[in-house]
Order: structure tokens, then sequence, then C-alpha cells
């Protein structure tokens, strides 16, 4: 059999900054050679208005936008036949990949690969958060109660199901009795070649940045995602300002954070393009040593680059350890 005859056709699904930086490290580490297809959300234009050079550029084959916003969350019944058509009008068949690769596995395409009974890798949402799925369920039930039910029935906040060949998750992770494959976004990161990396870091920031302080806040978007009301999220991040008020900071808001944080840091350098927070070693002329967070994943993948400092006087999350 020649090269080209065994060439596979593989299919990935990723919804945020993070996942969409994961499968762009995966497919060029383990599916260089192969056909691949990445399925996108219509959202995510907003914040990467450059989603077509994806293809471009050479990271993916071909990229698609899978319509979610115009899907309404009524029934099951009802989110399952729209899914389908949208995969019909997309001329997305199943039948012609070899692997699927599932980033953000609650959202509805998957249940159309379950209704087909196709098996598929899982990619985990964030950092470690197979650990920790309610942290992942509690706040879609709030805004989505019908697509955090049904991610909830067939286990797909925790990668539960018979269709999941592994979970591809975070070398932290262990669960016992499960198929688990561990890959690290820093890992993989660090361990390019410089040039190779300064692709991958350009797509998401054609120029470097220029870093004015030596330590960078990474803010949350608790109140879109339901877990604070906007008022309560502001007088977090005002206690924050309180505490930090002696730090010369940098401040990375999250691509999905509408907070107006320059009112109340008012001296800090704002970091507004929207980038995926692992890239932060490598986006500035200068990179910073601190990082400060309440709870944010991006920073578990930064312990090796930067002291994490984790701030106090959120109620709303479990803690996570400190790590320096």
């Amino acid at each position: 059999m020649n090269r080209e005859s065994s060439k596979l056709t593989v299919l990935y699904h990723a919804i945020s900054s993070y996942q969409l930086l994961e499968v762009m490290l995966h497919r060029h580490l383990f599916h260089s050679s192969d056909h691949a297809a990445l399925l996108l959300p219509d959202f995510i234009t907003d914040k990467y208005p450059q989603w077509q050079s994806l293809a471009a550029q050479g990271f993916f084959d071909r990229v698609q936008l899978f319509p979610y916003q115009q899907i309404p969350h009524e029934t099951a019944r009802q989110v399952l036949r729209d899914t389908a058509r949208s995969c019909r009008r997309l001329r997305l068949s199943l039948r012609r990949f070899d692997r699927l690769y599932i980033a953000g596995a609650h959202f509805y395409f998957t249940l159309y690969i379950l209704k087909k009974r196709r098996y598929f890798y899982f990619l985990e949402d964030a950092p470690g958060m197979l650990r920790r799925p309610a942290d992942l369920y509690r706040p879609l039930r709030r805004r989505y109660p019908l697509q955090a039910a049904l991610a909830r029935r067939y286990g797909l906040f925790t990668a539960d199901n018979p269709y999941v060949l592994s979970a591809i998750c975070d070398p932290a992770v262990s669960l016992p009795g499960r198929s688990l494959c561990h890959f690290s976004v820093e890992d993989a990161l660090s361990a390019l070649p410089p040039a190779v990396r300064e692709r991958f870091v350009r797509f998401f920031m054609p120029r470097p940045l220029t870093a004015t302080a030596d330590s960078i806040l990474l803010t949350q978007h608790f109140s879109n995602l339901g877990i604070l009301l906007w008022p309560q999220q502001e007088a977090l991040y005002r206690r924050a300002a309180e505490t930090l008020r002696h730090v010369p900071l940098m401040i990375k808001r999250h691509p999905d954070d509408r907070l107006d944080y320059r009112s109340l840091f008012p001296g800090a350098q704002m970091i507004t393009q929207p980038f995926p927070s692992e890239l932060l070693p490598y986006v500035f002329d200068r990179p910073p040593r601190h990082l400060y967070t309440f709870s944010s994943t991006g920073a578990l993948t930064l312990r090796r680059h930067m002291h994490i400092h984790y701030l106090t006087g959120e109620e709303h999350a479990s803690p996570i350890p400190h790590s320096c």
C-alpha cells in the first residue's frame, strides 16, 4: 500500500480558544500527513475573524463553521433534528472520517455522533476539567438547562460513554478504570522547534506584545457563565484592584468577559487581543514572571513559566491549590 492510500481522514471539533490551540497541536503532532478537517462554532468568528486562515496556513485541510447559534434549545428531539439538518447542509458525512476528535463534547454535535453510533476520542474541555466536571455542568445548567441535561445524560462532561474510545487529557488526571491518553498543551508547545512554535503563536497574535509590567492578571467571565451576577463580578474585581494596588500590572481579559477593567485598574496595561493564555510565555518581547488569577484553568498550564498567585474572595468555585 502506498503512502497516499494509507492516509487517514480525521475530523476535529473545538469550541474554546484553548481547545482550538489543543487541536492545532494535536493535528500537527499526530496527523500532520493525514487529511484533517476542523469544525468550529459559528460564534467563534467574533474572537477569531481570521479563522479561515487555519486552512490557508496549512493547520487543517478544511475548516467549517457549525451553526450552533441557529439551533434553539427547545426539546431533545428538535435539537437532534436541527443538528442532523445542519450536518447535511455542511455536507458533513461522518462516514468519510476514519477518526473523530471531539473537544467541547457537551455541545450538540456530539449527540449526532452518538446517534450515528460512531466511536470518538474525547478531548478534555480544559486542563484538569475531567476531575471537576461539576465546574462545567453547573454554569451550563444555569444558562442552557437542556444542553446541560443532555450532556450529563450521555456522560459528555466526564467522557463516561461507551462510544468514547479514550479521553485525551492533562497528565495530572488519573481516573481508575478509564482509558486515558495524556496530552499536555504546555509540553507540546515547549517541545516545538522555535520556528514551528512561532507559526502557532502568529496565527493568534500576528505581532509580539510589548510588556509594560512584570505581572499579569487573568480575568474570568463569571457573570457570562452564570456563576456570579454582573454586580458581584464587578465587586470581586474591585476588591482585587485594591489588593493589587501596589503591583504594576497587565490585564488579559478572558475573550468572553465584557467587564470594563480600565475603570477598575486605571494604571494597568490592557491586553485586548483574544488568544489562549497558554501562549503567554511566547507572545511578549519580555514575558511577565508573575500571574494573578482567582481560579483560571489557564494558570494550570503556566506553572513552569510563571509564579502563580491565586487571589481569594470568590465564593463560587472550588479552591485550586496554590502553585508557584
